[in-house]
């Protein structure tokens, strides 16, 4: 049962849906999760941002604050394996609906919590904003130009990633009830997700003690390792290693640092980046972006372009791995969407249900879930608990 709306929690739900859970979306009567309005792209009243993050889901309008309603609530959590939710910490205790209550009739019961900032510290009663994350957790004074503003990731990546967390942890907490009989409350914060994969970035400082700098497009550990500009657009160098480099040297383009001292290793080249950069940038207005990564990939040096979203989403690899999906909506008709990156050999992603329209399943469900009459649902939507 998914209690969640906007992102990190839908997309998690998603992924549990792509891999086979049955998943009750619980929206509001009326307007229902917040980014089905969310524009400026759609088609006939639904949004691309909703129908990118809701397939594979069954949508139910029940109003959580009604009495009426969270009985409802309380009835299904009961046939429930998992909660899933991402309400301000407290704010489902306050409705009589968390999960000391919910677990009652149901030990087995998972709750996953998605929050901002999690349970506990002087931030856990702050929105859950991936932008407000991306300046607290650190990315942001890491990300864009050496010198100006700092820039935001040019996608929710906390939300993301936190989602693919709560998926993994919802998981593991599923495997355990499994096995012990018991469920338990499984809490997945935007801001411990981000700091996590601070990854080396964290280690480096961590170990130094000192302020990690803005590095534009180059990297803290390894170099050459970013952008150059080609004659006739930009591509990326990736010289991981040692061996990498002196392969890349030995072209007849790169005399001019071959064999010099201040770059023999890659401890030396982090150490010389910028000067390192300079050296390089003239060389590569020799030959055009694909040449070059012709060149590069034929010695085994990584190499690629910088493309567009829309040239990703069209480019042959894109194709060959089958991830570009189409499912057949009720109003918007045929569309396509990116699919779920795992592919499982003997039990795959086999079906793509598309997002669906708000409440379409809210009558179905009360009847085959809860039993309930005819007059029973009428009952509850004659008193706005239901839509």
């Amino acid at each position: 049962m998914d209690l969640s709306r906007i992102l990190a929690g839908p997309y998690a739900t998603q992924i549990l849906g792509d891999l086979g859970a049955t998943v009750w979306k619980v929206e509001r009567p009326g307007s229902g999760d917040d980014t089905r309005q969310w524009g400026p792209h759609g088609r006939n009243g639904q949004s691309a941002y909703f129908l990118s993050v809701n397939r594979n889901k069954r949508s139910l309008a029940v109003d959580l604050k009604s009495d009426e309603g969270k009985a409802v609530i309380r009835k299904l959590a009961a046939k429930a394996d998992v909660v899933f939710e991402n309400f301000p910490p407290g704010k489902l205790d306050a409705l009589g609906l968390g999960f000391e209550v919910l677990r009652k009739d149901n030990p087995k019961l998972v709750m996953t919590s998605v929050t901002a900032f999690g349970q506990t510290g002087p931030l856990a009663n702050e929105p859950g904003y991936d932008l407000i994350v991306q300046g607290y957790g650190g990315v942001m004074a890491l990300t864009g130009p050496v010198e100006g503003p700092p820039y935001r990731v040019g996608v929710p990546i906390v939300d993301l990633t936190t989602g693919m967390n709560a998926a993994l942890g919802t998981l593991a907490a599923l495997r355990a009830a499994e096995r012990d009989g018991l469920g338990q409350h499984v809490d997945i914060s935007l801001f411990d997700t981000h700091l996590g994969w601070l990854a080396n970035v964290a280690g480096n400082a961590l170990m130094s003690g000192q302020p990690s700098p803005r590095l534009g497009n180059a990297h803290p550990n390894v170099a050459p390792y970013e952008p150059f500009e080609a004659a006739d657009g930009w591509l990326l160098l990736a010289a991981g290693n040692d061996a990498q480099w002196e392969r890349m040297c030995a072209l007849e383009e790169f005399a001019p640092v071959r064999g010099d001292a201040r770059w023999a290793t890659n401890n030396d080249r982090v150490a010389d980046r910028a000067a390192l950069a300079a050296a390089l940038a003239p060389v590569f207005a020799f030959h055009t972006r694909d040449d070059w990564i012709a060149k590069l990939k034929a010695i085994r040096v990584p190499a690629g372009p910088i493309l567009r979203p829309d040239e990703a989403l069209q480019h042959e690899q894109t194709l060959a791995a089958g991830m570009l999906i189409t499912m057949q909506h009720p109003t918007v008709g045929a569309f396509q969407a990116v699919g779920s990156p795992y592919h499982l050999d003997r039990t795959p992603v086999a079906e793509y249900a598309p997002p669906p329209l708000l409440g379409a399943d809210t009558e179905g469900l009360l009847k085959d879930e809860l039993a309930l009459s005819d007059d029973e649902v009428a009952q509850l939507r004659a008193a706005g608990a239901i839509g």
